[in-house]
């Protein structure tokens, strides 16, 4: 058992699934988890970016993996700047400025004349599409108790793949008529998150901490963040070569845009499934073992990858990953939230948040060039590597993170 969770355990619940895990949660956690599903429903444009600019733009794979990097360089400095922001000027209005700032950027890509009007207009919906990150992580960590915040992360993360779910068989439908229509469809539920944010949510900022010093500076100086970001950074780099290189592959070997749609549509159908049933059992579990257990489940799906050639094998694989990633999600920003000051909630979500945004700036050009000149024995041998290193890791700190987390509780608790 988590030594977090053991010390304030949450009282055992019986009776219907939602008087279990979600009735007890606030109102401002449902608006959220509302604008989520409404936008990730959309989520079609990072999925299918690799096979618009190979297929529908005639793109070598070479200088669609460097596209796609102007993409992760926007990301890269999001969450950072959607963290300060969240401390700033509040939780609410950083999430109405990504969600349109998202929605403009994709429209804007959509209609890209030129490989540099492409660049920028991908560079813009990438520096806009991660600022609500941490302003929603931030909002869990104010108004849900430590000791429950791992099942509402967990909620937050079925309800996003609810959305994906959707989204991933939507995508492959319209990218095999119009690639346009991707752009559309996700600008319009950005634009929806927005709106019900706007409507639904009240400021959950805390009062009295607005003076308090520190800032990226403070955050960046704790090794134990750094330590969770770098691994989740190494984490992400395997995740995004599911957008980058696994539908290249699977195009290599004569499957398409709706192949990898049905492939990657298992990927959201068993968090789904898989979720609800394990939701509270992953968090009462010590949280740095789920962490680096995640990852190193999520290197292993891919290297099943090298075996796979029809659509149920690849199906397959991401099932694999999948249980890794449901893992990893589910715990990670938990800890972070558990691990950060009150007044610099949001920055340190921003920290660990751009570990994300450097793997989509980095992920592309790796995997793209490994495939290309070393082929996929390399790219999804070197996934489980990675993925083992990065997950070894953050166990080897698990007695240093749990002291950690029990004192920051302690004090968020008397504050």
């Amino acid at each position: 058992m988590d030594p977090v969770s053991a010390a304030s355990p949450s009282p055992i619940r019986r009776g219907p699934w939602w008087s279990r895990n979600g009735a007890d949660l606030p109102r401002s956690f449902w608006v959220i988890w509302i604008g989520t599903v409404i936008n990730r429903l959309g989520y079609v444009v990072e999925p299918f970016l690799a096979l618009y600019l190979v297929r529908g733009r005639g793109l070598s794979v070479g200088t669609a993996g460097v596209l796609i990097a102007c993409f992760g360089a926007g990301a890269f400095v999001s969450q950072p700047i959607g963290g300060m922001l969240a401390d700033h000027i509040g939780r609410r209005v950083t999430i109405i400025v990504g969600m349109t700032g998202s929605a403009v950027g994709f429209i804007a890509l959509g209609l890209a004349p030129s490989l540099l009007a492409i660049g920028a207009a991908a560079a813009l919906s990438g520096l806009a599409i991660d600022l609500y990150r941490p302003a929603v992580a931030a909002i869990v960590a104010d108004i849900v108790p430590s000791e429950h915040r791992a099942r509402a992360f967990g909620l937050i993360y079925w309800g996003l793949n609810i959305g994906v779910g959707v989204a991933a068989v939507a995508g492959g439908f319209l990218a095999q008529h119009s690639y346009w229509f991707l752009f559309v469809l996700d600008a319009a539920t950005c634009l929806g998150f927005a709106v019900v944010v706007a409507v639904g949510l009240p400021e959950t900022r805390p009062a009295g901490h607005d003076q308090e010093h520190g800032g990226y500076r403070t955050a960046l100086s704790d090794g134990l963040l750094v330590a969770l970001a770098a691994s989740a950074f190494v984490s992400g780099l395997v995740y995004l070569q599911s957008f980058v290189t696994l539908p290249l592959v699977m195009s290599i070997h004569g499957l398409g845009p709706s192949a990898y749609g049905l492939a990657y549509v298992i990927n959201p159908i068993a968090v789904i499934v898989l979720q609800p049933v394990t939701i509270r059992w992953l968090a009462k579990q010590r949280l740095v073992l789920v962490f680096g257990g995640g990852s190193v489940l999520l290197g292993l799906g891919f290297f099943l990858t090298l075996f796979a050639r029809s659509i149920p094998a690849y199906a397959a694989t991401v099932l694999v990953w999948t249980l890794g990633e449901i893992a990893f999600n589910a715990v990670g920003p938990a800890l972070v939230a558990d691990l950060a000051p009150i007044h610099l909630r949001g920055r340190y979500n921003g920290v660990f948040g751009t570990s994300f945004g450097a793997a989509a700036l980095v992920a592309p050009i790796i995997g793209t060039l490994t495939l290309e000149h070393l082929g996929e024995g390399y790219l999804w041998s070197g996934c489980l590597v990675a993925s083992v290193v990065a997950g070894g890791a953050v166990v080897l700190l698990g007695a240093r993170i749990d002291a950690r987390r029990a004192v920051m509780v302690a004090a968020a608790r008397a504050s």
